[in-house]
């Protein structure tokens, strides 16, 4: 073998020293990335470090392998005479490839979830003593018809509103941010038309366009719900002021 032929061969060998150094290095990396990968949920909170730094290790690693492509590359071109590449190197890497990307995958989907869910406004809690109450009343009374009002409006309007309706003793008024709440016991209205006019006229007189309304008749506790009363806020949307709406 001449001079020229041994160099060849040194430079051949060199490459593939350093193609096993990055698979060597990739391997040595998997681990951590992977525990960061899997123990990422944004629900129970996370570190920006954390984000971060999986990021900057996934691109690492894809820069790397993209290195170790390219000594592939060479090794089976310009030196595959003084070379034999390794397959079982080859497989590993190629396993080490997808696991990486399968890994980041999942870190994605969940960060992408999490950014989904932050996008989409938060339902506002309902008031407490207002649920409080609604559960004792038919715990002690489960077939006692009832009527829930709900109405959205200013302040001023609002508080105008709740001096106009008379309480009785099972009877309750709560507020929340923008919203009043009623819960008048043992209340029956078969006719819902007559029922809304009735409204209309007794609670709406000088606050037609500045006040809504939604009402909600139970006639059994199984309707006395806390997701029939959220139904009852997101139905307010498609109301125009100076109207109600008997569900």
């Amino acid at each position: 073998m001449s001079l020229q032929e041994i160099n060849i061969k040194r430079q051949a060998q060199g490459l593939e020293r350093n193609l096993k150094g990055v698979v060597h290095l990739l391997e040595e990396k998997y681990g951590e990335f992977q525990q960061l990968c899997r123990v990422f949920n944004p629900k129970r909170g996370y570190s920006p470090t954390a984000v971060k730094e999986i990021k900057e290790t996934y691109k690492m690693a894809a820069a790397k392998f993209a290195e170790a492509r390219a000594l592939q590359q060479l090794i089976r071109g310009k030196y595959r005479a003084y070379v034999q590449l390794d397959t079982q190197l080859q497989r590993g890497m190629d396993e080490l490839s997808l696991m990486y990307r399968k890994d980041y995958r999942f870190f994605e989907q969940n960060q992408s979830a999490s950014e989904r869910e932050q996008r989409v406004p938060k339902e506002k809690a309902l008031p407490p003593r207002l649920l409080s109450h609604l559960y004792t009343v038919y715990r002690e009374s489960p077939s006692l018809p009832s009527l829930i009002l709900c109405f959205q409006g200013d302040l001023s309007s609002l508080q105008k509103l709740e001096e106009r309706v008379q309480l009785g003793e099972r009877d309750i008024c709560d507020a929340a941010e923008g919203e009043l709440w009623f819960i008048l016991a043992g209340v029956q209205h078969r006719d819902a038309s007559i029922l809304r006019d009735k409204l209309i006229k007794t609670l709406f007189e000088g606050l037609m366009d500045k006040v809504k309304g939604v009402v909600l008749k139970i006639t059994k506790g199984d309707e006395a719900r806390e997701e029939a009363l959220r139904a009852m806020r997101r139905g307010l949307a498609g109301i125009k002021e100076g109207e109600i709406k008997i569900l």
